[in-house]
């Protein structure tokens, strides 16, 4: 990707960003052009965020807004990163803008911005912080008296595991989601495992042993 032309590589972005947010339920972005260069990006989730004073609460938020601008040296240069809506973190300055080595990312030029996502996301929901490299002083100082703050505040990735096409396995949902099956046509085999399913008694044959017929598929999901 690094060979592309700017205007090529400003547009791989885009669809770069499109097909995160065809795959993500959390993330979203605004822009303009079938090439540009800054984007709002925006991911909907748990975060953590303080007032100025100095006996401010630690208040939740769910909703982060960042403006990511493409310089003209890019790809060769990093993205600028400021984050647009209130977040107490120790990577994220008082200004709201963030350098990507702090947050643990070595730029090189054939980085995606699916990639820079993912450490936001990260960084929002407080899975990832430096603080080593904290460039908020007053962040770093609540974080280290406070080691009992549960983290990550949503644990939600921000891309959902998708299972191979042509699996027969459709979805598994922890206990009490509530779930839309597929359509599935008559031909087609549907495979569905919830706290319902009855649990299937072993092959007699042993774990660790490769016998029985050629043509035999053993797939145990269980306790054992």
């Amino acid at each position: 990707m690094s060979d592309l032309s700017r205007d090529e590589r400003l547009a791989a972005d885009l669809e770069n960003l499109r097909s995160v947010k065809k795959r993500s339920e959390l993330f979203d972005f605004e822009c303009n052009g079938n090439a540009p260069d800054r984007y709002t990006l925006i991911f909907h989730g748990k975060g953590i965020s303080r007032g100025l004073a100095v006996d401010a609460e630690i208040e939740e938020v769910d909703l982060h807004r960042c403006n990511l601008r493409l310089p003209y040296s890019y790809p060769v240069r990093p993205p600028d990163i400021r984050w647009l809506t209130p977040i107490f973190h120790p990577n994220v300055s008082f200004s709201g803008f963030i350098n990507l080595k702090d947050i643990g990312i070595k730029w090189e030029s054939h980085l995606t911005l699916e990639f820079v996502c993912q450490r936001l996301w990260d960084v929002a929901r407080f899975e990832h912080f430096e603080l080593t490299t904290a460039t908020n002083y007053a962040a770093k100082t609540w974080f280290e008296g406070n080691p009992e703050f549960v983290r990550p505040a949503d644990k939600r990735p921000l891309l959902e595991r998708r299972v191979p096409s042509g699996s027969n396995v459709v979805k598994y949902e922890r206990r009490g989601a509530k779930v839309a099956l597929p359509e599935v046509k008559q031909d087609e085999e549907l495979f569905y495992i919830d706290e319902n399913t009855p649990i299937p008694q072993l092959p007699r044959m042993s774990l660790n042993s490769r016998e029985g017929r050629a043509d035999d598929d053993v797939i145990y999901i269980g306790y054992d």
